[in-house]
This record gives C-alpha cells, sequence and structure tokens, in this order.
C-alpha cells in the first residue's frame, strides 16, 4: 500500500487545511485493526491503489510536511470557526497516541457507503468522510471522546 503522501498524491490540504476531497478517514486504536479494515474493504472490490492504511508516526509526518507557512493562518482561523482544523488536531492526538488510520478513496457515495460498511464493524474510534460539500461524521464526536 502507499504512504500517505502518495496516496494523497501530492496534498490533502485545501486552503492550508487538512481537507482530502472524497475520502473516508477512520481512526482506530490499534494501527492492526486499520490494517485489518484496509484488507477488507480491498477484498470487497476497492482497488488496492484506492486504499491506504497508516500508524500515527506516518500521520504526523505527513502533517509536518504537508503544513507549510501560508496555511498556519487558515488553521488558526479554522480552529476559530470549529470547522476542519480541529478534526486534524484531533486526529494528531489520537496519532501521538498510537492510533492506527485508514483512508479510502470513495468518489460517489455509493463508495463511501460500501465501505463505511466494512469499516463500522471495526468500531473506529472517529470516522469521516470529506465531500465537496462538507465533512460527514460517521463515527466518533469530537467533543466527547
Amino acid at each position: 500500500m502507499p504512504h500517505l503522501l502518495e496516496f494523497f498524491k501530492g496534498s490533502a490540504r485545501r486552503l492550508g487545511v487538512f481537507y482530502p476531497n472524497h475520502y473516508l478517514v477512520a481512526v482506530f486504536r490499534d494501527p492492526s485493526v486499520a490494517a485489518r479494515a484496509a484488507s477488507a474493504v480491498i477484498d470487497s472490490g476497492f482497488d488496492s491503489s484506492e486504499v491506504a492504511w497508516a500508524d500515527g508516526k506516518e500521520v504526523i509526518e505527513l502533517d509536518t510536511k504537508e503544513t507549510g507557512i501560508v496555511g498556519i493562518p487558515m488553521q488558526a482561523v479554522s480552529r476559530l470557526f470549529s470547522t476542519e482544523q480541529l478534526f486534524a488536531d484531533h486526529d494528531l492526538e489520537h496519532a501521538r497516541n498510537g492510533a492506527g488510520f485508514l483512508v479510502v478513496h470513495c468518489g460517489a457515495d455509493p463508495l463511501k457507503d460500501a465501505a463505511w460498511k466494512i469499516i463500522e464493524a471495526e468500531s473506529p474510534l472517529d470516522a469521516r468522510y470529506y465531500s465537496r460539500g462538507g465533512i460527514e461524521h460517521l463515527a466518533g464526536d469530537l467533543f466527547t471522546d
């Protein structure tokens, strides 16, 4: 499976804030569960080039490489309005605590629904889908977990 920098084909940011359009992102307490869920998604028919999993260290590395001087002001604005950057901050905290991450490219709702049905069975801590119109929360709650 590709590393996250390669998987997002260069950038997973929009206006300096983490926003991988048409991707489902799920966070698991244990990286081995993320790997198992990734295998299950691929076994269901998703192309392996559309699925990636990573441990927390790789997620922190992605954030470090992707955050530039231009993104810092936009991240602050996003935090102020409790939007995308708050979720990225929350994911980074999970990453620091050793979580595993699964990312699936889903260009259409039927693909997102199919992937989510498989991923949901593994009880992710958090999961969300980044669509063109907004973020759909599938599991977890930023303000309570």
